[in-house]
């Protein structure tokens, strides 16, 4: 695997999707087993490297509604999947209340966005971040871009009935 030695050019969008491709289906198959500091750029804020890969999980509790968690992706295990693909939204968009059409991780790979439930639990993501979209069924969650940067992000969609890799920080409680 080559190492990317310089973040001075900005990618495009095409090098974008094809280089978060590369690594997406590498890790998948096992071909990356670790990652030195040097290889990675540097992280926007709140997003943890030593702490593991910030996530955030939504998911449906037994009261029908969306909750959210804080965490990481545990990175020395795998999950299986059954597909990716890739999405582009514009600047400045938002999208209404709406449940997860199936268990996927959301990687987003430019834009920054606030995520609501329906009862007042707001997170943001930016970059680099991994939302582990659970909620697939109750009332739902909605978001909206609060950059001037269009949300590029991968959409992994998860194998039915297999164990995901979030881990929930410490104090991390799941609500009703």
């Amino acid at each position: 695997m080559n190492r990317i030695d310089s973040m001075d050019q900005p990618l495009g969008r095409r090098d974008l999707l094809r280089t978060a491709a590369a690594v997406i289906v590498a890790a998948s198959t096992g071909a990356i087993t670790s990652v030195d500091a040097g290889t990675v750029a540097a992280t926007p804020s709140g997003t943890s490297t030593n702490g593991g890969i910030r996530a955030f999980k939504l998911y449906t509790g037994s009261d029908n509604a969306s909750h959210v968690l804080e965490g990481t992706i545990a990175e020395q295990d795998r999950t299986d999947v059954i597909a990716i693909h890739f999405k582009e939204t514009p600047a400045h968009s938002s999208y209404d209340w709406h449940p997860d059409p199936e268990p996927q991780y959301v990687i987003t790979l430019s834009g920054t966005l606030e995520f609501s439930t329906r009862d007042g639990e707001t997170f943001v993501v930016r970059p680099g971040d991994v939302l582990l979209a659970e909620d697939n069924t109750g009332t739902g969650h909605r978001w909206r871009l609060i950059d001037d940067q269009p949300w590029r992000r991968a959409y992994v969609v998860l194998k039915p009935g297999t164990k995901d890799s979030f881990v929930p920080n410490a104090g991390s409680k799941p609500l009703p």
